[in-house]
This record gives C-alpha cells, structure tokens and sequence, in this order.
C-alpha cells in the first residue's frame, strides 16, 4: 500500500492494455465467420473459467463443463421457442440459466464428490457421455440428432443483437465480468480454502476447512459457468445440437486451460482463443489436428506444466531473482 492505495502491478497493467488492444482492434480487423470464431472462442472462456476455480483452485479434474454448458444451451432453446407450450424472454433465459445450473451442479456435485481423485474424474466423464445421449436421442427435450432452431434473438436494453460484431462486444464484457470475479474468488476465503485442499487435503482438513462442501461450492460455481456459456452459444447461433456437447470438446476445454495456465485468470481467456482460433488459421493440418493437440499435450507437461502464463511469470522472477543477486553482489564488492 502506499498512501492508503493500492499499488497496481506492471504485469497487471500489460493484462488490461492488451484486452483492451483485443477489444478494439479485433472487430476492425475481422468481420463474418471469422468474428464468429472469435465469438466461440469467448462463450469457451467462460466454460473454461469454471475448469479454473475446480481444477486450478481445487486440483480436481473435471470433464462435466461441457454438459452444463449443453444444459444451458437447451433451457434457453426451449423456452426461447416455446416449444414446450413456455415461452420466455431470451434476455430473462439467459439470466436463468446459471441460476438454474448451479442449483442442478449443486446436486449432481453432492454426489459425484463422494468420490476423490481419479473415481472423481472417471464419474465427470460418465457424466458427459449420459448427457450427450440424452441431447442426441431424446426428442421431446433436445430435439434428437436435429436439435433445436427458430430460436428468439436476444434484445438488450431495446436493442437486438444480430451481428456477430454487436455479439463480439455482448461476450467481450461478459467474459470480462466472469474473468474479474473468477479471479475475485481466487483471492477470497473459498480460493484459499480450494488452494489448501489441492495443496494437502488431510492438511486442509487439520486446520479446519470442510473439504466436501468446499468442492461442492467449487463444482457449482463451474456448473452455473458452463450453463452460462451454453445459454449465450445458443443465443448468439439461434440453433443447439447434440454435437457441440461431445466428449472431444471437454477435453479441448481441458487443453484450452493447460495451454494458458490453469490457474491464471488471463492465461484461460489466452488459452481459449489460441485452441479455438489457430485451428480455423490452419485448416491444412485439420486431419492431423489430434495429432498436434496431443504431442502438444505431452511438449507442454513437460517443459511448460504451468502453461503460457506460468512460463512467462517464471521468467520475470528468475529474471527478478538475478537482478536481486547482481545488486547484492555489487553491494558486497563496494562495501568496505
């Protein structure tokens, strides 16, 4: 602190002067299908957020992301056609949507974590591949293989977003608004609570934080993400299938966090738009793609396991560290 505020840190800084450069420069360079890619790439950040809180606060890994975001994407298909004899406001779906989801992830997570470590995990892929066959096969909620179309367009504050640019600017402050409270959490009681419990969970449990409820809290917070972000991919394309909600996708949530850095909050979006947008930049190694995301995989455990971001701080404190020694080595050298 100094004068009773806050000091802002240069990388901070470096952060918010290149969102904002993001912001303003991408809807000037980039129009049509090309802005939409980059609009798929911001609806997976806020997926991919809520992979944050639980496997970079909590340690647990967890493949569920993709189904809430396929609930989300449904509620709002469905009571934005009321094809269920309900019709509502896109806007007020969309509200709903995390609300809704976190009451449902808050009990599908009192139950899956009963189980620890890898059980965990093998019951979050359970969960995905249960989920993809309901949206696949059951008619009367999801629309079978067909899936979904007519759906409302979303209006705010009297205006209806229909450009891809108009949405650019809708998820740019919403992703904003989740990276900010995400990284919010990670500085609260419940992010270290989380960071205790990855760290050492018998010696979470010691020094007194209920280790159940607090996974419970952290599978809830990614389940009320993921059906935000599947309410705005909805939205924003006005038609939901099956295919989006794969097993594939939730692990390429899973790459998109560990390129970035699962535990930093800009490392995610950076992780996001990297997985989504070099792909679409590459076309000619479509039918290698696999290939690539897996050797990718090993090459970034191996030499970069904190991703991007956990690389590039790495270098600034060894940076820091040397500069320290240098200065204390001259000190010793002029020192009488």
């Amino acid at each position: 602190m100094v004068n009773g505020q806050r000091k802002i840190s240069l990388g901070t800084l470096v952060v918010f002067a290149l969102v904002a450069a993001f912001v303003l420069i991408v809807p000037s360079v980039t129009s049509g299908y090309s802005m939409m890619i980059v609009n798929l790439s911001l609806i997976y950040a806020i997926a991919t957020y809520g992979l944050s809180v639980m496997l970079g606060m909590g340690g647990m890994l967890s493949f569920a992301a993709v189904s809430f975001m396929g609930g989300g994407a449904y509620w709002v298909a469905n009571l934005c056609t009321g094809r269920l004899g309900v019709s509502m406001e896109p806007w007020l779906a969309l509200l709903l949507a995390p609300v809704v989801f976190a009451v449902v992830g808050f009990i599908i997570g009192s139950i899956l974590l009963k189980l620890n470590g890898t059980y965990f995990t093998f019951a979050t892929i359970a969960l995905v591949q249960v989920a993809w066959c309901l949206f696949q096969n059951y008619r009367p909620l999801f629309g079978g293989p067909d899936g979904i179309s007519g759906i409302a367009t979303l209006e705010m504050f009297g205006l209806k977003i229909t450009s891809y640019t108009q949405w650019f600017y809708v998820l740019a402050a919403i992703t904003l608004i989740v990276a900010l409270l995400v990284e919010r959490i990670r500085r609260t009681q419940l992010g270290r609570s989380l960071a205790a419990i990855r760290d050492n969970q018998t010696a979470a449990q010691i020094l007194g934080v209920d280790v159940y409820h607090t996974k419970v809290i952290a599978f809830t917070i990614a389940a009320a993400l993921g059906a935000l972000s599947g309410a705005l991919y909805c939205l924003q394309g006005r038609f939901v299938s099956s295919d989006m909600f794969t097993f594939e996708r939730a692990t390429q949530f899973i790459i998109m966090a560990m390129l970035g850095g699962v535990n930093d909050t800009f490392g995610i979006f950076l992780g996001s738009v990297l997985i989504t947008v070099l792909p679409e930049s590459l076309r000619v190694l479509q039918k290698y793609l696999k290939i690539v995301y897996g050797t990718a995989i090993i090459l970034l455990m191996i030499f970069m396991p904190m991703g991007i971001m956990g690389a590039i701080k790495d270098g600034f404190k060894k940076m820091r560290r040397k500069k320290r020694e240098a200065l204390m080595n001259v000190a010793r050298e002029v020192k009488p």
